[in-house]
């Protein structure tokens, strides 16, 4: 039977509640001079409201008014200043049932209203059997039929109706999908798949389904090989894009993942056109994540050859610097022999044979290296070439396994790498290796010709193909060149709002962008307000004035740091003392039954809340914790590794996480005493490192910064209350910079910031003109000013003691042409049609003097600078900002603290599993955060009430990021009766 329940209480009871909002009001209770003219018809004041406010509750929420229904004052009141009467008179409006009765008839008559039939009943399932081919969400689906019933008049008997309705509409819409799917699949089809799920495992081990699934093994040419085996795989099941398109983008992505994480047993057990159907979306995404997966290793793989070659380069220069320095020692003790000789007169030839021989001046002259810009010895193509048979392992096959296009300009990148695939495989029809240099040695730049010479004249066609794969990885990451089935390196036009909607929102004037949009007039306040500030800022340093100064190496800014009063960390110890201890298992119940934040996980089949709390709370401790399934199930008495492992594959989603992480930091910016905090309209993001271990390590990266381990990266952002909104798995050696915008515009949270702070590593010009653009005050920390420039639209000369730290006059004109293609890129970004860490990283990836990316850099040199010169200038800007980024750095211990198992290092192999420990982690320590917030809260209300002086200033330092009073491990038991006080908290201690 299909499932009944599908919205949770509080969704029912809103769902056919009365307006309070007034903009909800205004629209749907509003009263037309017709609705006036039938209400006027009642001869009492009270039957007259009665009337009115039937007719309202039937328009909106589309219910009848029921006896013993509450009407919110605010949707009372409403009603009584349109009808020029007093709110009380509805005391007696509705007490009678035959009035009720009677006033009913009377809007059926002049509205058309109707109760809901068999014949509705019939076209409403229909209407919505339609609406659930496309998408298969049931929530949203009851939302909607409300609203058609509405639209049509139909009055809405009661929520479970509609629950009803929508069930059997899904139901029926999947069984139609699944038979037509079923029918376009071919023989061939159909038999490949079943292989996938047959009782045979292959390589003696696994189903042909698991074997699929597996995540990337470690870098190299081997596991470039394996993933294009498993897409070779996919691709000889041929699912043609008609299936897809029959399945529809939104299903296929939601069977996808409920396909990956069925086992092959479990698909067996389902009838066949469902069978099919789950296993055909799985196949195609799984083909897409491959395809993705093949071309990140093909980066990550040439940027190891190429971190081989610059290390090799700096061991050389190194070990040329030290035989320079023993060649100059020698050759000035020569000299001292030489001139002591010439001086005394003593034929030189004996006087330097005493010394030395001549083989021996001969090496040290011939160990002298000359120091051209161009040398072979420093010239990183010459030290890649040494990688040249590691790199033709793995870029052989991944040349061969795709279909590369081009956008204009590249198109003799991609047929010099077809030509090369050609060779490499030894295809018929191939060019010699003469003809291909021949041909394709015009596409190499001079200045790299001269690199690649050899030193009859010639040139190397090794170093020739290594400098088209690595222009090849320049362009895929710019988008400049594509692959045909990825869903991640397409053009950037693919992600962008659809051109005809972007220019009806154009043309509407409705661009959701924070500045004019027009250009000349905006160019115009932006260049007169930079002028302004940088002659202010020249006068002000010509003066002396301030604590800035120019140096030799460019601007000079002392540091600025926060300080805290002895009292204030007193009191902050006395709070800490009187914090109620708890364990974590009854901490995470405790932050549920005060939002009630499990309900989000739903389970990935049914849509309903996990049944068994205690299993997800210990689920998702094992999680945080990097405990592991298996040792939190030998740690958790009465649970089993499979229950645990079964509620985690079930309910823990990247979406069911951000839903319950929605609800925690909406409850801690709700709660009253998280406003000392600080604002939630300001907030900071930064990374924080997390080592890897066991099979995770092939997941990260090294980033010498750190260390010579792999890495990754959670980049997380957090208010000012302390709320960690959004927090995001990052490579180890990728730009921070890149995910700045991802919190901001991903999260509801982030939407309401007006200022936002970030550390050095965040910092780029794009970032500048983006957030400018989109209406956020980007105030990153800049530790230093060594070597940053300022820019304006004016000869360097032209201001003042400023001309040496100026860089490139600033040029409006190489703007304007793109300014429309930016303003569809802001509009992509504000409504969400792009990932914004996917548009920078395009836009960064592309040539410097590219003009749509040139055009964004320019405009956020413009805002650099005015920040800049607001940085230097105002001391106070500089310890907000370092205040904010030191709440971010405080969270990082809690973390760590939380994440203590396995020395802290995670173990997981796939990116998606890295993910989910890394949204538990945060959702876990968010739930401290506002536990902390709330108990804080009521100790200094106590201590308050028991006569103790409390400082708003103290309260201002304050944090709720400690946990001595937490038990974070060791002990994980679950209360049966928690000892709760009167008002359902903890008891606050009081020490004597």
């Amino acid at each position: 039977m299909p499932r009944k329940s599908i919205l949770t209480a509080k969704e029912r009871a809103g769902l056919l509640s009365h307006p309070t909002d007034e903009p909800l009001l205004i629209e749907h209770w509003t009263l037309h001079p017709e609705d006036l003219i039938l209400v006027n018809t009642r001869r009492k004041a009270e039957t007259r409201f009665a009337l009115a406010l039937q007719l309202c509750s039937l328009r909106y929420p589309g219910r009848l008014i029921a006896a013993g229904d509450t009407i919110p004052a605010e949707a009372v009141q409403f009603l009584a200043e349109q009808l020029a009467t007093r709110p009380d008179v509805l005391l007696d409006a509705c007490k009678r049932a035959a009035t009720r009765s009677e006033h009913l008839d009377v809007l059926r008559r002049a509205y058309g209203f109707q109760e809901m039939t068999q014949p509705h009943r019939a076209e409403l399932l229909n209407w919505v059997r339609g609406m659930a081919i496309a998408s298969p969400k049931a929530r949203p689906l009851v939302f909607s039929l409300a609203e058609e019933m509405r639209r049509r008049r139909i009055i809405i008997p009661g929520v479970t109706v509609l629950e009803r309705l929508v069930a059997q509409a899904l139901h029926q819409a999947e069984s139609h999908l699944y038979e037509g799917v079923h029918g376009s699949l071919t023989d061939l089809a159909i038999g490949a798949l079943d292989a996938l799920v047959s009782d045979k495992p292959v390589h003696g081990r696994q189903h042909q389904i698991s074997w699929l699934r597996e995540p990337p093994g470690p870098q190299g040419s081997r596991a470039m090989i394996a993933i294009i085996q498993r897409l070779d795989r996919i691709r000889e099941i041929d699912i043609t894009p008609k299936t897809s398109e029959l399945i529809g983008m939104e299903r296929r992505i939601n069977l996808a993942a409920e396909g990956k994480r069925l086992t092959a047993q479990n698909y067996r057990q389902m009838n066949a056109p469902r069978r099919y159907t789950t296993l055909a979306a799985t196949v195609f995404e799984l083909g897409l994540d491959l395809t993705d997966q093949a071309i990140n290793m093909f980066e990550a793989l040439i940027a190891r050859s190429v971190r081989r070659a610059h290390r090799r380069r700096e061991e050389r220069a190194q070990e040329e610097a030290l035989n320079s320095q023993d060649a100059m020692a020698f050759l000035r003790d020569l000299a001292v022999v030489l001139v002591d000789a010439h001086d005394t007169g003593r034929p030189l030839d004996p006087a330097i044979t005493t010394f030395t021989t001549w083989d021996e001046i001969r090496r040290i002259v011939g160990s002298i290296k000359p120091t051209r810009r161009f040398s072979a010895e420093n010239n990183l193509l010459v030290e890649l070439r040494a990688e040249y048979a590691a790199i033709r392992r793995y870029a052989s096959p991944f040349l061969a396994a795709f279909q590369f296009k081009a956008s204009a300009g590249y198109q003799g990148l991609v047929e010099a790498l077809l030509e090369l695939s050609q060779r490499w495989h030894r295809r018929p029809g191939r060019m010699t290796e003469a003809d291909w240099v021949a041909r394709f040695l015009p596409l190499v730049p001079s200045r790299a010709r001269q690199q690649i010479m050899t030193v009859d004249g010639g040139f190397d066609h090794k170093m020739i193909e290594i400098h088209f794969l690595l222009e090849l990885k320049a362009r895929l990451a710019s988008g400049d060149v594509t692959v045909v089935g990825s869903r991640a390196y397409q053009t950037i036009e693919t992600y962008l709002l659809p051109r005809g909607q972007f220019e009806l929102i154009q043309k509407a004037g409705t661009l959701p962008i924070a500045v004019n949009p027009d250009f000349w007039d905006y160019i115009a306040a932006r260049k007169a307000e930079l002028e302004t500030a940088l002659q202010a800022a020249a006068k002000h340093l010509a003066d002396n004035r301030g604590d800035t100064r120019i140096g030799a190496k460019g601007l000079r800014v002392p540091a600025v740091f926060t300080e805290e009063s002895e009292q204030a960390v007193a009191f902050a110890g006395l709070l800490s003392r009187h914090m109620p201890t708890v364990r974590l298992t009854d901490l995470l119940m405790d932050v549920d039954r005060m939002t009630g934040f499990t309900e989000t996980f739903e389970h990935l089949q049914t849509g309903r809340p996990c049944a068994d709390k205690r299993a997800l709370f210990t689920a998702l401790i094992a999680e945080a914790t990097n405990l592991g399934l298996s040792k939190m199930a030998q740690a958790s008495p009465g649970r089993t590794r499979r229950q645990l492992q079964q509620t985690a594959i079930w309910h823990f989603r990247e979406d069911t996480f951000a839903l319950a992480l929605a609800k925690l930091i909406e409850a801690q910016h709700g709660d009253a005493f998280a406003t000392v905090f600080g604002s939630p309209t300001i907030s900071s993001s930064d990374g924080q490192h997390i080592f890897l271990g066991a099979a995770a390590e092939n997941a990260g990266e090294v980033n010498a910064h750190y260390g010579r381990d792999p890495i990754i990266k959670l980049y997380t952002a957090i208010s000012g209350r302390y709320a960690p909104y959004h927090t995001r798995v990052m490579a180890a050696t990728a730009s921070e910079a890149l995910h700045v915008l991802d919190a901001l515009l991903e999260t509801p949270t982030g939407q309401a910031v007006t200022r936002h702070h970030v550390d050095g590593g965040g910092v780029n010009d794009l970032v500048f003109a983006t957030c400018h653009l989109l209406g956020y005050a980007f105030n990153p920390r800049i530790p230093n000013l060594d070597g940053r420039c300022l820019y304006g639209f004016r000869p360097a000369k032209d201001y003042g003691v400023l001309h040496g730290v100026m860089g490139d006059r600033l040029d409006a004109s190489q703007i304007a042409p793109y300014w429309d293609d930016i303003l569809h890129m802001m509009t992509s970004l504000r409504t969400r049609t792009v990932s914004s860490s996917l548009l920078l990283k395009r836009l960064s990836s592309a040539p410097k003097r590219q003009g749509l990316s040139n055009a964004i850099r320019l405009l956020g040199r413009i805002e650099r600078t005015l920040f800049t010169l607001q940085w230097i200038n105002d001391k106070d800007l500089r310890k907000q900002t370092t205040a904010e980024l030191n709440k971010g750095e405080a969270r990082n211990a809690l973390v760590r603290a939380v994440n203590l198992h396995r020395l802290g290092r995670f173990r997981d192999r796939s990116q998606e599993n890295l993910s989910i420990r890394a949204s538990a982690l945060n959702l876990v320590v968010t739930a401290i955060i506002y536990w902390n917030s709330v108990h804080m809260g009521r100790a200094v209300a106590a201590l308050r009430d028991r006569g103790q002086h409390v400082s708003d200033e103290w309260l201002s330092t304050l944090s709720p990021l400690g946990w001595e009073h937490i038990n974070l491990t060791g002990d994980y038991i679950w209360e049966d009766e928690p000892g709760l006080d009167d008002e359902g908290f903890r008891p606050i201690p009081f020490l004597p």
